[in-house]
């Protein structure tokens, strides 16, 4: 069986699709902690073999969220400038780098010292360096001098910008600064922003960058977390002329504020912003 382009993750029904992806699954340990995952038959992804909560999955199956990995198939196009805020070990960096081409660019952001160096490795490692951009920082509000980021043990992607630890883990110094102040570019087509109860200061610190550009924007999105989730769905609904959501089929799905705010509470929404066009 040949290796699926990203035109076939588009295409294709997702129950044959998770089929043909766990079909040529595969997993190397390299030593030290570390094993090299084929995902979505075409990626090879080096990931922490005591990462419970992600590379377990993708070690056993080559994909992580295949609704989703779908929705993106279908958005992204060759030469968008994509912004992956969250990016942890690349699962996602590597699909938009595919997809963008060399005549793209993938900025990947990712706080988590850990990650962001197998991150670096895997992208050299698929020949993706000449398109994506790594730069392992914290989002914020505001340009700041460094923020403190909390790693639980076993759930690296729920690392998050804490003081207080939340069970076993470790706390790294990291630094922190604005999507603004990264982009500066003449066009932003697509961000994603998965980042664990910040997204209220992320979306506050890329405020130039909303106006100016107005891309797609994908938000992980949780009535649990932050400090006002009722300002943050009126704000991007302002922007944006409406809500909807990445569905489990991956489509976007018109959803109305209240259902986003009192339904599925704790649970996490993949809101979709879409630009109106012009």
């Amino acid at each position: 069986m040949r290796d699926l382009y990203p035109s076939d993750l588009a295409r294709l029904d997702r129950d044959a699709l998770e089929a043909a992806v766990q079909q040529r699954a595969q997993c190397a340990y390299l030593g030290h902690g570390i094993t090299l995952a084929r995902v979505l038959t075409r990626y090879k992804l080096l990931l922490h073999t005591a990462d419970r909560g992600f590379a377990c999955h993708v070690m056993m199956d080559g994909y992580w969220e295949i609704w989703l990995t779908q929705f993106f198939a279908r958005a992204i196009k060759p030469g968008m400038y994509v912004v992956d805020v969250g990016a942890n070990y690349g699962y996602y960096t590597h699909l938009f780098a595919d997809i963008v081409t060399s005549a793209g660019h993938v900025l990947a952001v990712e706080p988590n010292p850990a990650a962001a160096d197998l991150l670096r490795q895997s992208v050299l490692l698929n020949g993706f360096n000449a398109q994506v951009r790594i730069v392992e920082t914290a989002l914020g509000a505001t340009q700041g001098d460094s923020a403190q980021l909390f790693v639980p043990h076993g759930e690296p992607k729920n690392a998050h910008l804490s003081t207080a630890p939340f069970g076993e883990g470790t706390f790294h110094t990291v630094p922190l600064t604005t999507l603004d102040h990264l982009v500066g570019l003449d066009r932003v087509d697509l961000v994603k922003i998965d980042a664990e109860g910040a997204e209220e200061d992320v979306i506050a610190g890329m405020r130039d960058t909303l106006h100016q550009h107005k891309p797609a924007l994908i938000l992980e999105f949780n009535t649990g977390r932050g400090n006002d989730p009722a300002a943050l769905l009126d704000n991007l609904s302002s922007l944006y002329g409406g809500i909807t959501f990445v569905d489990f089929d991956g489509s976007p799905t018109l959803v109305d504020r209240e259902t986003v705010l009192t339904t599925r509470v704790g649970e996490d929404w993949m809101l979709y912003f879409a630009p109106t066009p012009t």
